[in-house]
């Protein structure tokens, strides 16, 4: 998911450095929900009527107890009227009471023993499902239903057992107006028309598991735009009229598939890839398994194409058809594995399609957005599972520090080790629910090496080191000596100090460079290096692979020699900002 991030319900705590705390002191762990039932497969046949505003039909869950007896069962399910239930073929008795379900089965189940449980709903959805079209305000904005099941508001629209870790394959019969077409997960079985009601009705199946919160319904007036990659067909629905808009918007959506499958070695696994543009959608897109929502604002014109791209949103989206469709956090403490993921496969579209400096670029964008949220509202460990409500964990420590993990990462191991670890990862785990301990046994079991380190510092928790430079040259010794300092506070919740191997490079007056690999584990670490004279500039972590804040004063005779020379865009701009600092007319010049 995309979310458009903002300030969040505020309270009372005590503050540090400028801090608040995530959240309160009473706020309790939250562990993973306890399944009575394993549910294998939904049906949704719905009728959408816009002009109420209202959705009613039958929910149908095949599902089988996991232990017996199991005489009771429970659904979630929020300001939705229950008609009628019934359990195989039988009526089955039911009430409902703080947004549950609770139906009294017939008769108990045995331990494996399967049943059908079918529930007659309306509702006029409030969340979950949203009715738009034309008001006084915008007369010409076209009707339209659309889903946002994420984190748990699917509840909503159908009753379901509205949590991650019960993953089942779906079904969605879904009858519209006449001159809709209805999108939903999966392949398209067929259509029917019924003139008289003057609708229609899609009937789409999904035949790979995935969890309730991805099942989606856009309908409305869509043109549709047919391409393919490889053997998987991509479509693309807009209103009428924004076909080119759409080819701008989303037409590199092939090549991304083709790159993702070659770098994760899976092909994708769905029957279709569809992205549906949508009006007043609520975040900027939405993962959906096989049909991606996305805002209608990415969609623009050729004029506006020359500076905006929405590769970065298409790319997140399409990165989570792997990393949270099909492998899913299996509580919501673990839901870096989603939007990590896609936000750090977005940066390496990035890299693939336009170069390693843009990527570098992008990771540090990544790394400004989470240090504003660590210094100037809260920290916290990436796995987390304190929280009120789970949007709450969809933040940049989510995406954007888990992104910077993930490079973090493929630095310590390798590329070829990197890409090959998560591939046994995803293969290990296609189809099923995952924790952060399975992601870090993949990689441990790939490389041989132990990572607990990595993982209990940059994962479980908070901060990330605050480095202080400096360097001396003994002219006498010929010897250059760099002091490393890790300068942040200490306590239980954060590396006293932290592991990690980084470069630090030696420039001379014509930009050749000597770069060193060394190991950074303690507070306070000298390095020396044998040199016939002193170095113009040293460089630390010269790509800007540590997740870190940085102080090193440098001279301008160092900065103007990185300006000149460094290879990496990145390396040069943050020597033009350091140098734009000093305000002088010797550095603006």
């Amino acid at each position: 998911m995309a979310e458009e991030l903002g300030d969040r319900e505020a309270f009372t705590v005590a503050f540090a450095r400028g801090r608040r705390a995530f959240q309160p002191a009473h706020v309790e762990a939250k562990w993973a929900r306890d399944r009575a039932a394993n549910i294998s497969h939904i049906k949704l046949e719905v009728a959408l009527d816009f002009d109420a505003k209202k959705i009613s039909g039958t929910a149908t869950h095949r599902l089988s107890a996991i232990t017996g007896p199991l005489d009771r069962i429970e659904f979630d399910a929020t300001e939705l009227e229950i008609q009628a239930v019934r359990a195989g073929a039988e009526p089955a008795t039911f009430e409902t009471s703080d947004g549950k379900l609770k139906i009294s089965l017939p008769r108990a189940l045995k331990a494996g023993e399967e049943i059908e449980i079918a529930i007659d709903y309306a509702g006029q959805p409030r969340r979950g499902l949203y009715f738009v079209g034309p008001d006084d305000g915008y007369p010409n904005k076209p009707r339209q239903a659309w889903t946002q099941g994420e984190d748990e508001d699917s509840r909503y629209w159908f009753p379901c057992y509205d949590y991650p870790n019960n993953r089942t394959t779906s079904e969605v019969i879904a009858t519209v107006p006449e001159k809709f077409t209805a999108v939903s997960n999966g392949g398209l079985v067929g259509t029917s028309s019924n003139p008289s009601a003057k609708t229609r009705t899609f009937h789409w199946r999904h035949e790979v598991p995935h969890s309730s919160y991805l099942i989606t319904l856009a309908a409305g007036e869509f043109a549709m735009i047919e391409e393919r990659a490889g053997n998987t067909p991509v479509t693309y629905y807009v209103a009428p009229g924004r076909e080119d808009d759409a080819r701008r918007a989303f037409g590199n959506t092939p090549k991304m598939i083709q790159f993702f499958e070659r770098v994760i070695g899976v092909p994708y696994p769905y029957a279709k890839y569809a992205q549906v543009a949508v009006s007043d959608f609520i975040f900027g897109g939405m993962e959906n398994t096989s049909a991606t929502t996305q805002t209608e604002s990415t969609l623009h014109d050729a004029r506006a194409h020359l500076d905006f791209k929405s590769d970065p949103l298409v790319a997140h989206e399409l990165a989570h058809q792997w990393w949270g469709d099909l492998l899913t956090c299996r509580d919501w403490a673990h839901a870096w594995l989603n939007e990590g993921f896609a936000t750090y496969f977005e940066a390496l579209w990035c890299e693939e399609n336009l170069g390693p400096d843009e990527f570098a670029w992008n990771v540090r964008q990544d790394r400004e957005g989470y240090l504003d949220e660590d210094a100037n509202h809260y920290r916290r460990p990436i796995v987390c599972n304190r929280y009120r409500h789970p949007i709450d964990l969809f933040d940049r420590h989510l995406y954007e520090k888990g992104s910077l993990v993930l490079h973090m990462l493929r630095r310590v191991t390798g590329d070829d080790l990197f890409f090959k670890s998560l591939n046994l990862y995803c293969t290990r785990h296609r189809g099923a629910n995952v924790i952060t301990q399975d992601l870090q046994r993949a990689f441990e079991e790939t490389t041989g090496r132990n990572l607990d380190f990595f993982f209990d510092q940059w994962v479980y928790k908070e901060g990330h080191p605050e480095i202080e430079v400096s360097s001396s040259f003994d002219d006498k010794k010929k010897l250059l000596s760099v002091t490393v300092k890790q300068t942040h506070k200490t306590g239980d919740t954060i590396a006293s100090a932290f592991t990690f191997a980084v470069t630090i490079a030696l420039m001379d007056a014509d930009g050749h460079e000597t770069r060193h690999r060394v190991e950074v584990k303690e507070r306070e670490q000298g390095f020396t290096f044998a040199m016939d004279k002193a170095p113009k500039a040293v460089r630390f972590d010269p790509e800007h692979d540590i997740l870190k804040t940085l102080k090193h004063k440098r001279g301008r005779e160092a900065l103007e020699t990185a300006l000149r020379h460094a290879p990496e865009a990145i390396g040069r701009a943050n020597a033009a900002r350091e140098l734009g600092n000093e305000g002088s007319p010797q550095a603006t010049a």
